[in-house]
């Protein structure tokens, strides 16, 4: 049997093309080989605040996916702290709702946007420090930009998203390593579900 796993994101449009094949692979890796992986396009939360609404996410997306057997919340920190505490009390409180189904929820938070894990994926443009591009919480104005120039893909949909995913993709072990505290986090979590 297949498990079902849904990711929320804080707007599918462009982030899907990033968090489908990176959460394919993180469920591969953490042992869920014959894993189905969707993106939710409905609801379109349309910003963070939204998508982190436990009121929403409890009636738009848990009451209404019930065959979901795994939820995973992966949305932008924007360099916001305060975030990491909101997303355990999410995870915590829906987890114990979930339990008696044995359902989980999962909620992580890209630092500081979910772009970064394109650009762990690719090489670095000289001089640049892979830190520098964490701490960057407008990195998808910035570092993406430039890897987008640099790619060619500024007239590809949604600037290639989905094109420069599939090259970062084949450097797994390398997005890992450079993002430890966020995927690395999330991937043990699954492990031990």
């Amino acid at each position: 049997m297949s498990t079902k796993i849904l990711v929320i994101p804080e707007d599918f449009t462009k982030d899907e093309h990033i968090l489908k094949p990176l959460v394919e692979k993180l469920v591969e890796e953490a042992g869920f080989p014959r894993a189905t992986v969707t993106v939710c396009r409905d609801p379109n939360f349309q910003g963070v605040a939204a998508a982190m609404n436990e009121s929403r996410i409890r009636t738009e997306v848990i009451e209404r996916y019930p065959m979901v057997d795994i939820f995973i919340q992966l949305v932008d920190r924007d360099g916001l702290a305060g975030r990491e505490v909101a997303a355990r009390n999410l995870e915590t409180k829906f987890n114990q709702e979930l339990a008696p189904k044995h359902k989980r929820f999962f909620a992580e938070l890209a630092r500081q946007e979910v772009e970064v894990f394109i650009l762990a994926g690719h090489e670095l443009d000289n001089g640049v420090s892979w830190q520098v591009i964490r701490d960057d919480a407008n990195v998808k104005n910035t570092f993406f930009q430039s890897l987008v120039r640099r790619e060619g893909t500024e007239s590809l949909p949604h600037q290639g998203r989905k094109k420069l995913m599939a090259a970062a993709i084949r450097n797994f072990q390398r997005i890992m390593s450079r993002c430890d505290d966020d995927l690395g986090n999330l991937l043990e979590r699954l492990r031990h579900q």
